[in-house]
């Protein structure tokens, strides 16, 4: 009988094996307690006879559903025939193997261990300290949630066990007993939560072809086809192939530069020359290989000599000016005072257009 409880057992386990599944909880580094009533089918060859008893499991999970557990069994029984009885105490180290995940409501397990048993005949015999092994199978029954820090299970157990003892006194060699047990497990540390699955990293989409460049502006209109926009074209229907400074007018010999004004009697320029004198840089910017004469006109106020001296320092200024404005045309300054006066010195107006600049083409293509 003791063999057909073990062996219904063992093979009940080995089913469960075969369905074992992952989850994503952890119950590694929980501790348990297991206390638990027994019943003992003793070796047919003991003088006692079959009593319950009981037994407390102190355990402690060290791996994914495994766990090493010590296990005290301190019974006695009676021996037929007379008042005397038979200790058993037994003290063991059992490692147990469970199939199921953490979750699941029943989990099945088995049990492997061994340890030393005090085999005590009557009150006053001798302690027969020996060896023992055990193998069996078991099962914890989840009682509520088996998710949280801690879990309580239902436990039972089955398990044969094996005394390795001789020539001791009333006692049988090497006798082998059936432990079947009943009690609660309780579990205390919070298994691993669930561990989300991996996520297929995202399928990349090549990115989109970058957008074609805006078209370029259109060119700005050139009727006449001088180089100068319409817009800024100051003289529209320039004959063909003429040379033209930076407003689209024909150059001849000399490009004037009207309304450029010094202080009086110096040559400091005044603030509302730059624009005549832009239109100056931007105009031999155009034609960089003309060779120019800056030259300097007064009127005929005042000494011929110190007219002649002012008009030097004058031309000289408006070059430095085309120079540091980036001209790079060959440049030289000269004044001419009022030897060459295009206008009557007699009235105010003459004297005003001989006091003048003007960059006069003396070479270059």
């Amino acid at each position: 009988m003791k063999r057909a409880i073990l062996g219904g057992v063992v093979t009940a386990m080995c089913a469960a094996a075969g369905t074992v599944m992952a989850d994503g909880y952890d119950d590694t580094g929980a501790v348990y307690i297991s206390p638990m009533a027994d019943y003992t089918f003793l070796d047919k060859n003991r003088l006692s006879k079959n009593a319950a008893g009981y037994q407390v499991g102190l355990g402690y999970n060290f791996a994914r559903n495994f766990a090493a557990e010590l296990d005290l069994s301190p019974n006695t029984f009676k021996i037929s025939g007379s008042g005397a009885s038979e200790k058993l105490n037994a003290l063991s180290i059992d490692v147990l193997y469970k199939f199921l995940p953490v979750t699941s409501v029943v989990r099945p397990y088995a049990l492997l261990g061994g340890g030393r048993m005090t085999d005590q005949i009557g009150g006053h015999g001798p302690n027969n300290d020996q060896w023992l092994v055990e193998a069996g199978a078991g099962a914890l029954i989840g009682l509520g949630d088996q998710t949280g820090s801690t879990r309580v299970q239902l436990r039972t157990e089955a398990k044969y066990r094996k005394e390795f003892i001789s020539d001791a006194a009333l006692i049988p060699h090497d006798p082998g007993d059936v432990i079947v047990s009943l009690g609660l497990n309780f579990m205390f540390g919070a298994p691993t939560p669930p561990i989300a699955p991996k996520a297929a990293p995202p399928i990349e989409e090549p990115p989109p072809p970058p957008p074609p460049p805006p078209p370029p502006p259109p060119a700005p209109l050139d009727s006449d086809g001088d180089g100068v926009p319409d817009s800024i074209d100051q003289c529209p229907n320039t004959p063909k192939g003429d040379r033209v400074d930076a407003v689209g007018c024909t150059i001849k010999d000399e490009i004037k530069l009207e309304r450029v004004h010094f202080a009086t009697d110096s040559a400091e320029l005044l603030p509302d020359s730059i624009a005549t004198l832009d239109y100056g840089v931007a105009t031999l910017k155009k034609y960089p290989q003309m060779v120019i004469e800056v030259r300097g006109h007064t009127d005929s106020t005042g000494s011929k000599q110190h007219n002649q001296l002012l008009s030097q320092h004058r031309a000289e200024s408006v070059l430095s000016y085309l120079k540091e404005h980036g001209v790079s045309n060959s440049l030289t300054a000269k004044g001419y005072g009022q030897e060459l006066p295009i206008a009557s010195n007699a009235t105010k107006d003459g004297r005003q257009a001989n006091r003048r600049v003007s960059l006069h083409i003396v070479g270059g293509p």
